[in-house]
């Protein structure tokens, strides 16, 4: 990706930022810099990390970051998957997912986000036999953090792409809260691109789903076309998404209230600044 050079932060400042209009933010990994620089460079008031490694079950041990802010959202890792038919999985997911809750209310964060999962190629029904089930089990703990589904591409047997499938969600267990991946989203079909698609499909979510149990946008485009099924985020305005799509989706009031935190490619030290540069455009000339 080519980029034009950009003030980083003091003197010219890259965007006016009212924080009390929209939160914004990246996933953070812990590098180089501390969050703390990282936050400073960023000039982000939200944000999300993997507690741990993301391709593990084992317990957090190392020390976490503090952050200047609350609104801090727990990913969980890669590997868990509460839809699997595998009993193992399963169960080690199931106890991930409970551990990871209760480290987001010892921190006082948001809460923790989780994938709908996959049956493996035993269908869409296992799945959400499977997920429902494991649901019951985590939701039988007294946690206060915020348990948080974030919408899948419909790869594998599909389950957690639609609209549907969050409403059966909020039917069984309406003390879940959602998360809408914008990549995720347009490779499952719905066409952002389109204002009256765009705007339809959040308020036809609204009308079945409270606004305040959709608690945090995922920004990305998609490097793969509209209905592909296949999830791999592209930089914003780089993708089958593009511009347009961006600014329809941030012309809906609601949505500009939400977190907005970009999980977009990090293949150059700039990539964070020039996708975050990019969206604040757009809510400046959103407002």
């Amino acid at each position: 990706m080519e980029y034009k050079r950009l003030p980083l932060y003091g003197g010219a400042s890259l965007f006016k930022m009212n924080k009390n209009s929209y939160k914004l933010g990246v996933h953070l990994f812990r590098g180089g810099r501390s969050i703390l620089e990282d936050i400073k460079l960023l000039r982000i008031n939200t944000a999300q990390l993997f507690s741990g490694s993301p391709r593990s079950y084992r317990p957090t041990n190392e020390k976490l970051p503090v952050f200047p802010f609350n609104s801090v959202f727990i990913h969980a890792p890669y590997v868990v998957n509460i839809a699997s038919p595998d009993e193992k999985v399963f169960n080690l997911s199931i106890k991930k997912v409970i551990e990871e809750l209760k480290l987001a209310e010892e921190l006082e964060w948001e809460g923790l986000i989780i994938h709908p999962g996959s049956s493996k190629k035993m269908g869409k029904e296992v799945a959400k036999r499977n997920f429902f089930k494991a649901l019951e089990k985590i939701l039988e703990e007294d946690i206060k953090a915020k348990l948080i589904v974030e919408n899948s591409a419909g790869e594998g047997d599909g389950w957690g792409s639609t609209l549907e499938d969050f409403y059966s969600i909020h039917e069984e267990f309406p003390s879940i809260y959602f998360c809408i991946d914008t990549c995720h989203l347009f490779a499952a079909g719905y066409n952002l691109k389109n204002p009256r698609v765009c705007k339809e499909t959040f308020y036809s979510f609204f009308e079945r789903i409270p606004v305040e149990k959709l608690v945090l946008i995922h920004i990305n485009d998609s490097h793969f076309p509209l209905g592909s099924h296949r999830d791999q985020h592209a930089h914003i305005g780089k993708g089958a998404i593009g511009i347009g799509g961006f600014k329809n989706l941030l012309s809906i009031p609601e949505i500009r209230k939400i977190p907005l935190i970009l999980e977009t490619p990090k293949d150059s030290p700039m990539a964070d600044l020039y996708n975050l540069h990019t969206i604040r455009k757009i809510l400046e000339n959103s407002d």
